[in-house]
């Protein structure tokens, strides 16, 4: 047996002693790649020369004593406040394929089969709320693929389960199935994109109702979202047909392996919208991964176009060419009905509840690729708050004529 080995084994075995001995609390990092390392830590995911498992500052320092690179998995949050509270986001025949018969009247197909539609519980205040139809949405989106990265979906609603077609989970090591949603407010931000009114036709409707959405849980039920997590969305998201990836999520700081994971969708046509943040007015304020100068960067307004004072800045010097740190878009926040996960709706405010608006947007305006896209958005853009390309709403309000 080679020095080499010899010595990751007593590491191993170290290691392995620590991890059962010890009482702290293990968090997400990075380390470089290692196959020995990887048996006796176990991986949450994988990337190009690291992967991220869970460590107690115990065995964080035993591996940084041994020259182990070892590095903080970023941790950032969803970006919706609430309007009011805490602080705290609480057998028939067969039908559907060609040459077989519609449903009778008062039936519609569900998985094949003509079922009467559940009666409502609940209705939306408005179907159109304020914020769709200042976007001039409300239709559209055939053949776009929404990711929608966040807290999960409630797949049994009735104004969105038609437009889910992918819904997984990458919190629980790897890329598990399932998406269950209890926070609420993936649920919420699903709904801005692409609800659909419903087999009834009586729910809400969002900016591109004909879109289908991708959805992938990288938040947990708290609203705090790992990094690697998100990462591991990200690429998902780019490997398995995605046009637009959406999250309403950010932190403060950059984490490397979304970066990595922004440039690879990118590079694979996909064209990536995330929050501003929550944390204005000041200037710079701005967070990751919407800071990053390939994403778009989106700030919140209200129906009146005003900022509200906890839109995050970017760092925009006014000459409407996109840098890193400046805010691309503002677009409704305030006040906004959506869908929620117990199959009725709520009102949230957020950069979350702006980012969706930009989403569903793009997807129904679709240009053919997301270079052209994000163009047609910065020419379709109308000067709001303060003139020019300000560092809240940069290139203004877009809506389709």
């Amino acid at each position: 047996m080679n020095k080499k080995l010899l010595s990751l084994l007593l590491i191993s075995a170290l290691l392995g002693t620590v991890a059962y001995s010890s009482r702290g609390v293990a968090r997400p990092y990075y380390i470089s790649d290692n196959p020995v390392l990887k048996s006796v830590l176990g991986v949450r995911h994988e990337f190009k020369g690291v992967f991220s498992t869970e460590l107690t500052d115990e065995q964080v320092g035993i591996l940084r004593l041994l020259g182990v690179k070892v590095e903080p998995v970023g941790l950032y949050e969803i970006t919706a406040r609430p309007i009011c509270g805490d602080g705290v986001i609480h057998p028939s025949e067969q039908c559907g394929e060609p040459g077989l018969p519609e449903c009778p009247e008062g039936q519609v197909c569900e998985d094949c089969r003509c079922v009467t539609p559940e009666e409502r519980t609940c209705y939306p205040d408005e179907q159109f709320p304020w914020g769709i139809r200042k976007v001039g949405g409300g239709s559209g989106g055939t053949g776009i693929k929404v990711a929608v990265l966040d807290t999960g979906v409630d797949v049994d609603h009735p104004d969105l389960k038609e437009n889910i077609i992918d819904c997984k989970d990458t919190t629980k090591r790897g890329i598990k199935r399932g998406c269950a949603d209890g926070n609420g407010h993936g649920t919420h931000v699903s709904g801005i994109i692409a609800a659909n009114g419903g087999p009834d036709g009586l729910g809400i409707y969002g900016v591109a109702p004909e879109a289908k959405l991708m959805e992938i849980k990288v938040c947990g039920n708290s609203g705090f979202c790992w990094a690697d997590d998100i990462a591991e969305g990200i690429r998902y998201a780019a490997d398995n047909g995605a046009n637009i990836i959406s999250m309403s999520l950010g932190g403060d700081t950059p984490d490397p392996q979304i970066l990595a994971a922004i440039d690879y969708a990118v590079e694979n046509g996909v064209l990536v919208i995330a929050a501003a943040g929550n944390d204005g007015p000041e200037e710079g304020s701005i967070d990751y991964p919407g800071a990053y100068v390939k994403v778009i960067a989106v700030g919140a307004i209200d129906a009146s176009e005003n900022v509200p004072d906890w839109s995050s800045r970017g760092v925009n010097d006014g000459d409407y060419v996109v840098e890193e740190r400046e805010v691309e878009f503002g677009t409704p926040g305030v006040s906004i009905e959506s869908t929620w996960n117990d199959g009725c709706y709520k009102y949230l405010s957020g950069t979350s509840m702006a980012t969706p608006h930009v989403s569903g947007l793009a997807a129904k305006l679709w240009q053919g690729s997301a270079g052209a896209t994000r163009d047609h958005l910065h020419e379709i853009a109308k000067d709001i708050w303060e003139p020019g390309d300000d560092m809240a709403t940069g290139f203004g309000l877009p809506a389709a004529s």
